[in-house]
């Protein structure tokens, strides 16, 4: 297990050496260029040696056939655009640390500054901070973006695929910026205490098992947060009588509870919210010798999602998800969403893989306590791979 990690982290370093901002080569689209076209958009950026962002070679999808490009603000401050991507109602956009070989100890935190849909092109904004100490040269990490409409595959009853981007950090509200794939009705955040929300997505709840949640935190002014900014963690979801609830938190960067607006998706699927090969987990005992988990999750091949603790290997914290079955997709790009889960730790992706005999796919995930970085063997999270 050791040397299939260190196998990977050697790849996701090579890749970085090669990407280039705004690069034109590398990227995977789902076909010709005909006009701009609401879609689903990934990439893996690099933070390179002199600050600078790059794009991962392999690791770059536009569905709308445009290219993928990036660029720096400032030392904290950068953008990835999906070119001809635009047009949508809504836009939803998600990040994910991937932690590559020249990373720092304790990962930084990164945030959603805005989304900006021209009607064009379709381009994320985001900052990463790094922790105390540490830098931010080395830094990998996945930005996701939809802004399309999605099938209907659970029936008007349901919610379907959710995505909640909220307006305000501090009131009850109804966010202007969302989307559900089925039923009616307008999701509403309920202000519940300090760093604490729930979100009620009216006439529509899945199974008591079902769906799979994740959260990304929108960056705070310096003003109100001087230091370290915000990440935002799913703490449960359920149905309450025909309503759907998903609660979240949202803390400082060290770890306290901190008012925070945060970008929401609630799937039966993946975190795209379609069928592509791959699956999603809710994670809820990582410290395990190995389990198969029952319900909170999604199969593409209508196989077993399989979790074991990596501890004895990796260190205190770190687990693996296979989704069992053909899985695997030969020449497609793989997508990856992670969210910690309950409590206030941290979970980052530390590699992903295949078996292309078998057909199966695996991921790796640390949790980790947002200082100092100590595993957490407990730390619950939710993970989905999507590969487009």
């Amino acid at each position: 297990m050791k040397i299939r990690t260190r196998v990977w982290r050697l790849g996701l370093a090579l890749l970085t050496a090669t990407g280039a901002v705004g690069a034109t080569a590398g990227h995977v689209a789902a076909g010709p260029l005909v006009g701009p076209t609401p879609g689903d958009g990934s990439a893996v950026v690099f933070i390179a040696s002199t600050g600078a962002p790059g794009l991962t070679n392999g690791m770059r999808y536009n569905s709308s056939g445009g290219d993928i490009t990036a660029g720096q603000i400032d030392d904290t401050h950068y953008w990835v655009s999906f070119l001809n991507m635009g047009g949508g109602t809504y836009t939803n956009a998600q990040l994910t640390i991937f932690k590559g070989s020249s990373s720092a100890t304790v990962d930084p935190v990164c945030t959603i500054e805005k989304t900006k849909d021209n009607g064009t092109d379709v381009t994320v904004y985001f900052q990463c901070n790094a922790y105390i100490g540490s830098t931010l040269p080395g830094t990998n990490l996945f930005v996701t973006v939809t802004n399309r409409t999605h099938p209907d595959r659970l029936g008007v009853t349901a919610p379907g695929f959710v995505a909640v981007t909220t307006s305000d950090a501090a009131v009850n509200h109804t966010p202007t910026n969302q989307y559900r794939s089925s039923g009616v009705g307008a999701a509403a955040v309920t202000h519940l205490a300090t760093g604490m929300y729930r979100v009620t997505v009216p006439n529509a709840a899945y199974a008591a098992t079902q769906g799979v949640a994740f959260a990304t935190a929108l960056t705070v002014s310096p003003a109100v947060d001087t230091y370290y900014s915000r990440y935002c963690n799913p703490q449960n979801w359920y149905p309450s009588g025909t309503n759907m609830i998903v609660n979240v938190n949202c803390y400082g960067g060290l770890g306290d509870l901190r008012d925070g607006r945060f970008s929401l998706r609630l799937s039966a699927r993946n975190h795209m919210g379609g069928a592509q090969p791959g699956g999603s987990q809710w994670v809820s005992n990582p410290a395990s010798a190995g389990y198969d988990p029952v319900g909170y999750g999604w199969n593409s091949a209508g196989g077993t999602n399989h979790v074991r603790s990596l501890a004895p290997w990796e260190g205190t914290g770190s687990s693996e998800i296979t989704f069992g079955g053909a899985t695997y997709a030969a020449g497609k790009v793989p997508s990856v969403l992670v969210s910690a889960y309950g409590g206030n730790h941290r979970c980052s992706l530390e590699y992903l893989g295949s078996n292309p005999t078998v057909g199966y796919t695996f991921e790796s995930v640390r949790c980790f306590v947002p200082t100092a970085g100590a595993g957490v063997a407990g730390g619950m999270y939710t993970v989905s791979l999507a590969q487009l």
